[in-house]
């Protein structure tokens, strides 16, 4: 059993949040969520404002993905760098200098009610915001907005999907009044009916919590000991074992998922009017002296906010971003931090003392890991033998969660989640 990590660290350790130190160079990739790839809007030379736009996309729909420069300055070059999932993109390199236009501004609080639900989306893909309730697809959450169903329930997730992450624990700790005031604002853009608040039922704070107020809000205490809790599934499963009786809806995985993350993102660019152009995120791990919580710009590399902490007091062998389960581990500390990071965590233990990948020994582990029964194994030797996978076989990826547990009992090291996920997108792609 994995149990989860906010059942035994203790939240309470942390008593804030700080913003880390600017960085004199900002490296901001032209992709920062999973549907799009943003076109340079700027060029070597150029001088930007903070929050400018600085890229961005467009599709058949005239639907816009937006990037924002997170800092005033000088346009040093279009590089090539690694970005936090691992794959090489296209970066705008940026020279801090000149003023800022929000940061140690005074920022006057709006009021969201007298702005109207096609406002609200159109605002959010204005600040270029998105979506991390899952974090391997990142989404434009303006445009999942505008593409949904209204009259959907809207479900908050106040805690981390992987039980080896604290993230938004943390935000709903310090932030929750902001992520109700966010999901509130969510809601009218989307048309929701009821809001449906998941979180852990050991929270300390969570009497202020219940306390709220909320209009068609309503609490959903899960016992998050065990992983994988925060998929849709899971939440819908806990929502039918203790709410369903006394509510008259109910909530099933076709409605629109958040996370406590992207609720605070959402207050700060409609109710502050500021772009999505910093982020928080946990730094942790047994080569820090000690974990903490920093607002950090987009674009800052790892190796800048490692020196705001003081540095290594042990060389980390692992450096990784969003997690031990879903997360990516990267080798380069001048990776950047990009809207989908999360959390980033430095260990100098090593996981495995083999990385290769050998041949499915057919030990059915896979199988019996699985939370939805699925044959991972089965959909890995077909897939790489190249043979044609039954109909009915390929249509059950669409079932797969994507929690990876079905890696972490592989003997034999195969990239079963990741291979079910590429099975699925070509499915999709049919």
């Amino acid at each position: 059993m994995i149990t989860y990590p906010v059942m035994n660290n203790s939240l309470q350790d942390y008593k804030c949040t700080e913003n880390a130190f600017l960085p004199h160079v900002v490296i901001v990739p032209l992709s920062q969520d999973d549907d799009c790839i943003c076109n340079s809007l700027v060029k070597a030379g150029d001088t930007v404002k903070e929050g400018q736009v600085i890229a961005k996309s467009t599709d058949k729909n005239n639907n816009e993905s937006l990037i924002h420069s997170p800092i005033p300055g000088k346009v040093i070059d279009i590089v090539a760098c690694i970005a936090p999932n691992g794959r090489q993109e296209h970066a705008i390199r940026i020279q801090l200098e000149g003023k800022f236009s929000y940061l140690g501004n005074r920022i006057e609080k709006k009021s969201y009610k007298s702005i109207s639900a096609i406002a609200i989306r159109e605002k959010l893909i204005e600040k270029g915001l998105i979506n991390t309730f899952k974090i391997n697809e990142p989404q434009n959450l303006g445009l999942q907005i505008k593409n949904n169903k209204e009259g959907e329930n809207l479900v908050v997730r106040l805690f981390d999907e992987d039980p080896t992450r604290i993230t938004d624990s943390l935000i709903f700790k310090f932030y929750f009044e902001q992520i109700v005031e966010g999901a509130l604002v969510t809601a009218k853009a989307c048309g929701a009916r009821h809001i449906v608040f998941a979180f852990d039922k050991e929270l300390k704070n969570k009497h202020d919590f219940l306390s709220m107020d909320i209009p068609d809000g309503h609490f959903l205490e899960m016992n998050i000991i065990r992983y994988p809790s925060g998929t849709p599934r899971e939440i819908c499963s806990a929502f039918s074992r203790t709410l369903k009786k006394s509510k008259d809806f109910t909530i099933t995985k076709k409605d629109f998922y958040v996370d406590a993350s992207t609720m605070y993102e959402v207050y700060k660019a409609v109710c502050l009017d500021t772009p999505s152009i910093s982020k928080l995120v946990h730094f942790s791990g047994n080569c820090l002296y000690a974990s903490c919580m920093l607002d950090v710009k987009i674009g800052t590399s790892i190796r800048d906010v490692i020196n705001q902490l003081g540095g290594f007091h042990k060389e980390p062998s692992m450096v990784i971003i969003n997690g031990y389960l879903s997360g990516v581990s990267v080798s380069d500390l001048d990776v950047p931090v990009t809207k989908y990071v999360k959390s980033v965590a430095f260990s100098n233990k090593k996981p495995f003392t083999d990385d290769h990948i050998y041949t499915c020994i057919n030990c059915g582990n896979c199988r019996g890991a699985c939370p939805v029964k699925l044959s991972p194994d089965i959909l890995y030797n077909n897939a790489v033998n190249f043979r044609e996978i039954p109909e009915q076989l390929e249509k059950s990826t669409f079932a797969c969660i994507d929690c990876g547990r079905c890696n972490t009992v592989c003997p034999a090291r195969l990239p079963l989640c990741q291979t079910i996920s590429v099975i699925r997108e070509r499915l999709i792609n049919k």
